[in-house]
């Protein structure tokens, strides 16, 4: 066990998660991936020198055997990253129930069941961090009903848990990424998007890009980066926070162009 304790993150098999696990080993946590694909899992954790477990988020019973599986391991939790999530690209009109039950069970239920299983054990402890993953894309956007109120769900759940637990020495945070782009698991949900737009990919890319001032995608590293912080000691009066990271992104702006900016040409 590392002197600064233990981390399990679930999702942590690829994408986000996987580079939030990468990202607290080099902080030096002992980082738990803990996702449905074990095997990838282990992969992405042995290579950090971290360890792996199996995980069903959506069923209680695998929830507790996941987290009784850390405890008898390491003795401690100290945080929790829920990264695990699933997106659904249609319109209301052509979901389904059986689809929109699956986008809550994953990404509410899920965090649900394993925010439970972290702060019984951590309220024994009088310490700990919980992170949850959401979302900036939190308003009007089609295409990701079930999606986006999965994701509201889980930041109500965030707030709640914040208040319930800040005098055990807990703090509770969402960490909201904005749009991440190439090269990640996003990218084949964007280029689905853009398909029912009826836009090219390098429309599609020109549009989102003109909506984020800092003018690029949101990479993995930006959301572990965030994450690092809010579990940091440095971070202990932060809690019941959603931290955007957004590059700027506040709905559909657009940056001005750099001619435009205040004083540039100023003498």
């Amino acid at each position: 066990m590392t002197e600064k304790g233990i981390a399990l993150v679930t999702g942590g098999a690829g994408g986000i998660g996987a580079e939030i696990v990468r990202r607290l080993a080099g902080d030096g946590y002992h980082v738990v991936a803990a996702d449905h694909n074990e095997a990838l899992a282990a992969e992405v954790a042995s290579g950090v020198g971290g360890s792996a477990v199996g995980i069903d988020i959506t069923d209680a019973n695998s929830v507790d055997q996941a987290f009784e599986t850390v405890l008898d391991q390491h003795g401690r939790l100290d945080i929790l990253v829920n990264a695990a999530g699933i997106h659904l690209q249609k319109l209301v009109v052509d979901t389904t129930p059986e689809e929109w039950d699956r986008i809550q069970s994953v990404n509410a239920r899920g965090p649900f069941l394993t925010c439970r299983a972290a702060a019984r054990t951590m309220m024994r402890a009088e310490r700990g961090r919980i992170v949850n993953i959401i979302t900036r894309l939190n308003f009007g956007n089609p295409y990701s009903s079930a999606y986006i109120s999965s994701k509201n769900a889980l930041w109500g759940l965030t707030q709640c848990l914040a208040v319930e637990l800040a005098s055990y020495g807990i703090t509770v945070n969402g960490v909201a990424p904005g749009h991440v782009g190439p090269g990640t698991g996003m990218e084949k949900q964007f280029r689905e998007k853009a398909d029912k737009l009826g836009l090219s990919w390098e429309a599609f890319e020109a549009q989102v890009l003109k909506t984020i001032p800092v003018g690029r995608w949101c990479r993995p590293a930006d959301v572990a980066a965030a994450v690092s912080y809010v579990v940091s000691p440095e971070a202990s009066f932060v809690t019941g926070e959603l931290i955007n990271v957004t590059g700027g992104f506040v709905g559909y702006g657009i940056a001005p162009p750099k001619e435009a900016r205040f004083g540039r040409d100023a003498d």
